[in-house]
């Protein structure tokens, strides 16, 4: 018995934590959709279980490979973990409440917010959450009804709040400006949106709800396994329609698509925005802990931001919600 638990120590515990580092790096890298369900879960997390596993071996043993394995996975993880970033650049300019400080150089900026309102129809006060932060467009999943909707953007703005608002039962878009028209993409999965401001420029929006994910998590099971690979390629699809029927790759133009992805950050469905052109806008000036899901303690970037060329992220925030399971994604951008 004393013999198998040395071995266990010495050999077994570190290789498989070496061998672990092997697999989940490359399974993550390449984001093979039969192998989806192990990358749902933040890349730290396995991070956490290679070190676990290498750094019990070490502490019991002294083993100088157990060691070098366990500064191997946090290397690893410092190094491309997706909260890495934005945690280091927690020192830079946030959004703040009120009406968007301009770029550094002095030009007028356009705030852009993204919440999922948890069954906003039976939660209509977290709408309103958007108020305090004065924003030029307001995207939001499981939207609440359109009579909420409008007095928020009344609200926000004064007046009539007629054409500035639209809603499909599922997202919905509140604006400072005034919507020229608007397109159902993949009912109930997203809503499209052009915008002009009073200054004359032009935006489309695109608020986005793909269909949940996958929560199954026995790993050891083949069809836990099918399950997520299915899963992931119905929300491609998804995707891919709303690209392919609201035009919003064309390059003409400032353009966004935001909400919630039921992805998690980097998953590899993201491939057909960057394929657009679009950009992750958070990713590129997010400062802080960027995880939105779920609100009490986020583990989960599942909220996103994406823009093209003519719409250039300047900085951007996570806030914790009041009255959703999802935090906000607030991001300011140059129009160009």
């Amino acid at each position: 018995m004393r013999r198998l638990w040395y071995h266990f120590l010495h050999t077994i515990l570190p290789v498989g934590a070496l061998g672990l580092h092997v697999v989940i790096f490359v399974t993550y890298a390449r984001r093979w959709d039969k192998v989806a369900a192990l990358t749902v879960f933040p890349f730290w997390a396995w991070g956490l279980l290679g070190i676990g596993m290498a750094g019990l071996a070490w502490l019991l043993t002294r083993q100088r490979f157990a060691l070098a394995v366990a500064a191997l996975w946090l290397i690893t993880v410092l190094c491309f973990s997706d909260e890495t970033r934005p945690l280091l650049r927690s020192w830079q300019a946030k959004p703040e409440p009120g009406i968007a400080a301009p770029a550094p150089d002095g030009t007028k900026v356009r705030r852009v917010i993204t919440l999922n309102c948890k069954a906003g129809y039976f939660n209509p006060k977290a709408a309103g959450e958007v108020i305090p932060w004065e924003p030029d467009v307001v995207l939001l999943q499981e939207s609440t009804a359109p009579g909420v909707l409008r007095q928020v953007a009344a609200d926000l703005y004064g007046g009539d709040p007629a054409d500035h608002t639209v809603g499909n039962g599922e997202c919905g878009i509140i604006t400072r400006g005034r919507i020229l028209r608007s397109v159902t993409g993949n009912l109930p999965h997203s809503l499209s949106a052009t915008i002009q401001f009073d200054d004359g420029t032009v935006l489309e929006a695109a608020s986005v709800h793909l269909r949940g994910a996958e929560t199954d998590v026995r790993l050891y099971k083949r069809e836990a396994l099918f399950k997520h690979a299915i899963n992931r390629l119905e929300r491609r699809a998804d995707l891919q329609k709303l690209l392919t029927l609201q035009s919003l790759m064309n390059g003409q133009g400032p353009a966004l698509i935001g909400g919630d992805f039921n992805a998690p950050a980097g998953d590899a469905i993201f491939r057909l925005l960057g394929s657009a052109g679009f950009a992750d806008a958070f990713a590129a000036v997010g400062s802080g802990w960027p995880n939105t899901f779920p609100n009490a303690a986020p583990m989960l970037r599942i909220d996103h931001q994406w823009s093209n060329a003519r719409l250039v992220p300047v900085r951007g925030r996570v806030v914790k919600s009041v009255h959703s399971d999802h935090r906000l994604v607030i991001c300011d951008y140059l129009m160009k």
